[in-house]
């Protein structure tokens, strides 16, 4: 009963998070995070049965098969659910199911497009790129770190059209991120490497960054971009060296213009009547 107990608990808290990741773009690394250490539903079965039930709780070494819906379009999806409740509202049949951690999930569909909790008021795609970012601890498509070097060449220049709306969020997120000074976007093409122009973001930060500090940055900045574009592309990120010479920084910080910068904080009280 207590297992039971807890396993609501748990699930309601998730369909919490994802409506407020649905709400409000900032909140999604936060679900995806809680999501990613979490068990999930999906439609489908075992090769291991309990008393000659099928069981629901997916045990080490069976074999699982799980069943795909067909989009009007004719391609295959996976579904899977938050809680058994999402799982019954959205079947029209009983239908055989299985308990299973969200990684094991990811893991076992590799190369599969996914969406939670279809029919309901808030359902979330998830496309092969954005799962293989997750399982790497990446919270959106995972940020590719670009290396510049002496030979490369590159065309830099500004994407058309500008993607507003990204930029808007970003700035937005970057306001909680105390460390970082200003943000720039530029469309970088580098023939050898990429068949399509992608996009980069370069971050300047006002003190030296810890691994995990930089991580955590790169992981959500990632996740914001891939959810907020309308043509879902790569993303690089990168961290400008303000006393680097190469091209790509030498772009960000002398030839356009930053789409954030941290404005300084105004002084309250007594003191903001001495030096405003």
């Amino acid at each position: 009963m207590g297992c039971k107990l807890n396993n609501s608990m748990e699930e309601k808290k998730l369909d919490e998070l994802l409506k407020q990741a649905f709400e409000n773009e900032s909140q999604r690394p936060l679900f995806l995070e809680k999501l990613l250490d979490s068990y999930v539903y999906i439609l489908g079965s075992s090769s291991v049965k309990h008393d000659g039930d099928i069981a629901h709780t997916l045990m080490e070494g069976s074999q699982v098969h799980i069943k795909s819906w067909n989009r009007e379009d004719g391609s295959q999806v996976l579904p899977f659910f938050t809680s058994l409740e999402k799982l019954q509202h959205a079947i029209q049949h009983n239908e055989n199911y299985l308990r299973l951690h969200t990684k094991s999930f990811f893991e076992l569909t590799t190369g599969a497009y996914l969406v939670l909790n279809p029919n309901s008021d808030v359902s979330k795609e998830f496309y092969p790129k954005e799962v293989e970012g997750l399982l790497e601890g990446y919270f959106g498509q995972k940020p590719e770190a670009y290396e510049y070097t002496e030979d490369t060449q590159v065309l830099l220049s500004q994407p058309l059209p500008y993607p507003v709306g990204m930029v808007s969020q970003l700035s937005e997120l970057l306001k909680t991120k105390v460390n970082v000074s200003a943000a720039y976007l530029a469309q970088m093409h580098d023939v050898k490497r990429d068949p399509e122009p992608t996009l980069v973001i370069g971050l300047t930060v006002s003190i030296q960054l810890t691994e995990q500090e930089r991580k955590d940055i790169n992981v959500q900045v990632g996740q914001m971009a891939f959810d907020t574009l309308v043509d879902k592309k790569a993303v690089d990120l990168m961290f400008i060296d303000q006393s680097a010479e190469d091209g790509l920084s030498h772009y960000f910080l002398n030839e356009t213009p930053p789409f954030y910068v941290r404005q300084k904080e105004r002084k309250k009280g007594f003191f903001a009547k001495l030096f405003s």
